[in-house]
C-alpha cells in the first residue's frame, strides 16, 4: 500500500509539473483591451447649443479648423462661418426632433447615446469629415454609435427638408453612410458602409435610434473620412442631406 501511494505521489507531482512548464494558465492568456470612449459631456454650457470656432483657415466659403477631445484620443475636421456651423464635425446638444431643415442640427433622438451631447457631421465634398486618432501607438479604431439627424429623418420619411428638394423615400432607395480608412501616408486601408435608411427587398427602414457601426476593418488607421450616398439625386448631386449623428467613438488598446 506505502508503494501504491508513493507512485501516486510521483504521477501528481509530475501532472503539475507538466502544468506549469507546458501550459499557460487561463489567468496569463486574457489579457484584457482597454476601451475609451470620446465624450463631449458637460463641454456646452448651453441647452439647445453647438460648439463653433473662432479661428480657422480660409478654405472656399468657410473656415477650417480641427478641435479633439477632451481626453485628447481624436480630432475632428470643422467647417464654420460667421452664418454657423458649415460641415465636418461639431458637438451640439439640441433636442429638436420635428423642425425640418439644415439649420436643426439635432439628432432624430433627441439626445445622444451617452449622455446629452454627440456629434453632428455634414459630410461632402466641400466640407470633408475626418476623425484623426492622436494616439496611434498606443489605441486603435473600434467604432462608434450612429443615427440620423432630424434634418435627413424627416426629408427621407416625408420628402420635407424644409427647401422642397427632396422626395420621400419609396421601395428601392436608400442612404448609406460608408468609413474609409486612411494610413498615415493619405492611402485607402479599407473601407466599411451603414446603412441610415434601407428600403430595398421589402424593408422600411429609417433609422431613429442610435446603432453601433463597427470599424474593426478599420482599426489600424490613421484617420476615417466619411462619404454619404442616396439613390436620391440630381443635377448637382445628392438630394438627401448629407448629414449624420456620431457618439461614443471607442477606441480599443493595442
Amino acid at each position: 500500500m506505502k508503494k501504491l501511494l508513493g507512485f501516486g505521489a510521483v504521477l501528481l507531482s509530475l501532472t503539475l509539473w507538466s502544468c506549469s512548464d507546458d501550459e499557460t494558465p487561463v489567468s496569463e492568456v486574457i489579457v484584457n483591451k482597454e476601451d475609451v470612449v470620446v465624450s463631449f459631456e458637460g463641454q456646452l454650457d448651453e441647452s439647445n447649443s453647438s460648439y463653433l470656432a473662432t479661428e480657422g483657415e480660409i478654405d472656399g466659403f468657410y473656415k477650417k479648423t480641427t478641435f479633439s477631445d477632451p481626453q485628447g484620443m481624436v480630432s475632428f475636421s470643422h467647417y464654420f462661418s460667421d452664418w454657423g456651423f458649415g460641415g465636418g464635425f461639431t458637438y451640439t446638444n439640441c433636442t429638436d426632433v420635428t423642425t425640418p431643415g439644415y439649420t436643426n442640427l439635432s439628432a432624430i433622438t433627441g439626445k445622444g447615446k451617452n449622455g446629452s451631447v454627440y456629434l453632428t457631421s455634414n459630410a461632402n465634398d466641400f466640407t470633408a469629415a475626418q476623425i484623426t486618432n492622436l494616439q496611434v501607438g498606443k489605441y486603435r479604431f473600434k467604432g462608434a454609435w450612429v443615427t440620423n439627424t432630424t434634418y435627413n429623418y424627416l426629408a427621407i420619411k416625408d420628402g420635407n427638408d424644409g427647401s422642397g428638394l427632396v422626395s420621400k423615400f419609396e421601395d428601392g432607395d436608400w442612404f448609406k453612410l460608408t468609413a474609409i480608412g486612411h494610413g498615415s501616408d493619405g492611402t485607402e486601408v479599407g473601407r466599411t458602409d451603414f446603412y441610415l435608411a434601407d428600403f430595398c427587398n421589402g424593408k422600411n427602414i429609417i433609422v431613429n435610434t442610435w446603432e453601433w457601426f463597427d470599424w474593426g476593418e478599420l482599426a489600424d488607421a490613421a484617420y476615417i473620412t466619411f462619404e454619404l450616398s442616396s439613390t436620391d439625386n440630381g443635377d448637382y448631386g445628392m438630394n438627401t442631406p448629407s448629414y449624420f449623428c456620431m457618439d461614443g467613438v471607442t477606441l480599443q488598446e493595442n
